[in-house]
């Protein structure tokens, strides 16, 4: 049995582009997840507009990215994907700043249900 892949990853967005960035986002990486959650390979993924926190910095808004993959085979494909090729180049267009990215297992997690709707 393969163990779970956790990534969580900041990407840092030139704040006078996050409606154009979270339109493509919308438009060509959720049908990737769609697509892998689907086939099983993606038990959960989130993105989620940063509001506050320690290192915000003017002029730049923060996404978290938390996927939840079957393993790190699934990571890779996705990765891979010529769709999220596509989109990735893009995306690094409107980034003044490197994103940040850990992956690793996860060692402990509580769940109150089924969480957050998916939109």
């Amino acid at each position: 049995m393969s163990t779970p892949e956790v990534t969580g990853i900041v990407l840092r967005i030139a704040a006078d582009r996050t409606a154009e960035f979270e339109s493509m986002f919308e438009a060509e990486e959720l049908p990737i997840w769609d697509d892998f959650t689907a086939r099983g390979l993606f038990l959960d993924a989130r993105l989620i507009k940063v509001k506050g926190g320690s290192e915000v910095k003017d002029g730049i808004q923060d996404y978290l990215l938390q996927i939840l993959a079957e393993d790190s085979s699934a990571h890779s494909a996705h990765d891979a994907d010529p769709r999220f090729q596509s989109f990735l180049a893009k995306a690094m267009k409107m980034q003044p700043l490197e994103p940040l990215v850990w992956f690793g297992e996860a060692l402990h997690v509580r769940s109150a249900g089924p969480g957050m709707a998916s939109t």
